[in-house]
C-alpha cells in the first residue's frame, strides 16, 4: 500500500485511540453517550461538528486501509477468512458514511431551527449497526492477530461482541433510549474503552511491522516459508506474517 495512505492509516489509529478514551471518560463523567457531532441527546449548532463529521469520515477510511490490508495477508492462507473480513470492514464504511450523513442532516436542521426528532430512531438504528460491524471486523480479523500480533491483541478482538450485544440487550429489555443514542451504562465505557485499547495496539503492531504494509509481496512469496537472506531473523516474509 502507498506509504502515505499507511503512515496516514496509522495515525488516524493512534487519533480514534485517543477519541474512543476520551469518549469512555466522559460517559464516565457526564452518564451521557458522545460520537462525534452527537453529544447525548443535543447536537451542537457550531462549526466545528461539520468538521467533526469531515474528520470522522477522513478517518473511517484512512484505518478502514490498514485493516483491508490486513485482511489481504490473511487471504493468503484463509481465503474465507479474507473475504469476510473485507465483507465486513466494506459494511462497517458504508454504515459510517449513512450515519455521518445521518448527523450532517440533523445538524443542518438545527441551524434551520427545525425539530430532528423524526429521525432520532435512524441515528440510533444506524449507530448500533456500526457497532456490530466494527465488533464483526475485529472478531473477522482473529485468525490474522492470533498468528501475526501477540496473545493479548487476539485476545481483544474477542471483547467487543459480548459488549456490543450487552449494549443492545440492555436496549430491548431493560432500559430503551429514546434519544438519537443508547442510554449509558457500564458495557458501554467499557466498549468504548476497549476500542481505545485496540486502535492504539493496531497503531502499534503496524509500525513495528509495517514492512508487510509498505513492500509489495506476492502469494508465492507470502506462502513460501524458505528464509530470507536479507533478513535479520532469518525468516522470510511469508514466515513473519504466518509462521505460527
Amino acid at each position: 500500500m502507498p506509504k502515505t495512505l499507511f503512515y496516514l492509516g496509522t495515525a488516524f489509529c493512534l487519533f480514534l485511540a485517543l477519541t474512543a478514551a476520551a469518549a469512555a471518560g466522559h460517559e464516565v463523567e457526564n452518564g451521557s453517550l458522545a460520537f462525534v457531532a452527537m453529544h447525548g441527546s443535543v447536537m451542537p449548532a457550531a462549526a466545528r461538528s461539520g468538521w467533526a463529521i469531515v474528520v470522522a469520515l477522513i478517518a473511517g477510511v484512512a484505518v478502514a486501509a490498514i485493516l483491508v490490508r490486513m485482511a489481504t495477508l490473511l487471504a493468503a492462507r484463509n481465503l474465507f477468512g479474507g473475504f469476510l473480513a473485507l465483507f465486513a470492514i466494506g459494511a462497517a464504511i458504508l454504515s459510517l458514511t449513512w450515519l455521518l450523513f445521518l448527523q450532517a442532516r440533523m445538524l443542518m436542521l438545527i441551524r434551520r431551527q427545525a425539530a430532528v426528532t423524526t429521525m432520532n430512531e435512524m441515528h440510533f438504528v444506524a449507530f448500533m449497526v456500526l457497532g456490530y460491524f466494527v465488533a464483526f471486523t475485529f472478531l473477522a480479523l482473529r485468525p490474522y492477530f492470533r498468528v501475526q500480533a501477540s496473545r493479548f491483541l487476539s485476545a481483544l478482538v474477542f471483547f467487543p461482541m459480548p459488549l456490543f450485544a450487552l449494549i443492545l440487550t440492555q436496549e430491548l429489555f431493560l432500559s430503551s433510549s429514546s434519544g438519537p443514542l443508547p442510554a449509558s451504562s457500564p458495557a458501554s465505557a467499557v466498549f468504548y474503552a476497549t476500542m481505545s485499547v485496540l486502535f492504539f495496539s493496531i497503531a502499534v503492531h503496524s509500525i513495528r511491522h509495517r514492512h508487510m504494509f509498505l513492500e509489495l509481496t506476492s502469494l508465492r512469496e507470502l506462502l513460501d516459508p524458505r528464509v530470507d537472506p536479507a533478513s535479520s531473523a532469518g525468516r522470510g516474509i511469508g514466515g513473519v506474517a504466518f509462521d505460527s
